[in-house]
């Protein structure tokens, strides 16, 4: 116990008699210590008063939000028709072409970055515009462009020229996708004319051949029952070709149309369940006549054409809508002005920073001042003995 006791004292001890050595070092070479901070840290204002402030410009926007369900919805995400089916959200891809070559040549070549970057090269200009663009997402989906310049005027122009180029590119990604969907529907709809016009054909000859048949209520209201949801699935069907084709087959709403389409067949099964579990449910009438129920199969499918030609007309028209709109979806939240404090540098900070970074270095210089003398006569005495 009292060895322990002795060897904390002597640790105690060691402690404080260096903390002693330490302030009687800077004391005997305050000068030298006084000198090395003053120095350093006049170097360090002086930079600081000489280095032109930045400022940072801010502008935010919204995209559209990713829609699902009808061709409207569908609408709204537009940039895989103009950026191509790559991995990640549209967002992601919306980002990655505002940090892209081809949309920083368009701002370098409209306020002539190479002159005012003095470089000689573009890609130069563009490394530069590189290094003073943070484009991000928040956690709340809002998108921010921050641009970093001398010029604070600059700074929130090519801020807002960001998202101008992302707006352009949503009028024209609209315009793109609208004129594909509206071309692939333009196509179903004439092919679903023909197909009504040959069921309609088809009813009108039995009706000439076998005169009118008259179909019981409950036949009747299976038809409808029938079509409707017949429609509904064959519609889907083209929906999701449609969107396979342009958006690509992994897209959200492949999917969406896929889970969509799987609630409309198990609707189906159930309807047949509930008329005798078979294929064609009409069989389960087994007291209607045989012409009946072939006529009550073509009002099925005249039925079913119709539906379908109203419901793909209807997104017919909204993709012409579309295609002939001018005007992006895109919100603007905040459009960038010049700011009116500089981010960088921080002048405070740094002094501080640079204050401690020059008291540790004129300790150094202290020690070394004071041990000098004694260095230099081992080296006289040793150069002596040889």
């Amino acid at each position: 116990m009292n060895e322990k006791r002795e060897n904390r004292s002597i640790d105690g001890y060691d402690d404080s008699s260096h903390l002693v050595n330490l302030a009687g070092l800077l004391w005997r070479r305050r000068k030298v210590v006084i000198g090395t901070v003053g120095i350093i840290v006049s170097v360090t204002i002086v930079a600081l008063l000489i280095a032109k402030p930045q400022f940072t410009a801010r502008a935010t926007f919204m995209p559209p939000p990713d829609g699902s369900g009808g061709l409207a919805s569908m609408l709204r995400d537009p940039i895989n028709a103009i950026l191509g089916r790559g991995g990640g959200t549209s967002m992601d891809r919306l980002v990655n072409f505002l940090d892209s070559r081809v949309a920083r040549d368009l701002i370098v070549e409209k306020y002539d970055l190479r002159a005012y970057y003095e470089v000689d090269y573009t890609d130069e200009a563009r490394k530069a515009l590189a290094n003073a663009t943070d484009v991000s997402v928040s956690p709340e989906g809002l998108v921010r462009v921050d641009v970093t310049d001398k010029d604070r005027v600059l700074a929130a122009k090519i801020a807002n020229e960001y998202v101008d180029i992302a707006d352009s590119l949503y009028v024209i990604a609209q315009r793109e996708y609208a004129g594909q969907m509206r071309r692939f529907l333009e196509t179903r709809v004439d092919q679903n004319l023909r197909d009504l016009s040959r069921a309609e054909e088809a009813a009108r000859e039995f009706s000439e051949q076998y005169g009118v048949v008259s179909l019981p209520n409950q036949v009747a209201a299976l038809i409808d029952q029938l079509a409707q949801v017949e429609a509904q699935i064959r519609t889907l069907d083209m929906r999701i070709g449609a969107a396979r084709e342009i958006l690509g087959p992994n897209h959200v709403s492949v999917r969406e149309l896929r889970v969509e389409r799987d609630m409309a067949e198990r609707e189906r099964r159930k309807l047949l369940q509930s008329h005798g579990g078979t294929t064609d449910p009409f069989l389960a009438f087994q007291d209607i006549p045989v012409r009946a129920l072939e006529y009550a199969r073509l009002e099925r499918e005249i039925k079913i054409q119709s539906i379908i030609q109203e419901l793909l007309f209807q997104q017919y028209e909204v993709a012409k809508l579309e295609e002939a709109r001018n005007v992006s979806s895109l919100t603007r939240v905040d459009i960038a002005v010049p700011p009116e404090l500089k981010s960088w540098p921080p002048r405070t900070r740094i002094v501080l920073v640079s204050g401690i970074i020059a008291f540790v270095w004129a300790i150094f210089v202290a020690w070394f001042v004071e041990r000098w003398p004694d260095y230099r006569r081992r080296i006289v005495e040793s150069g002596g003995r040889t």
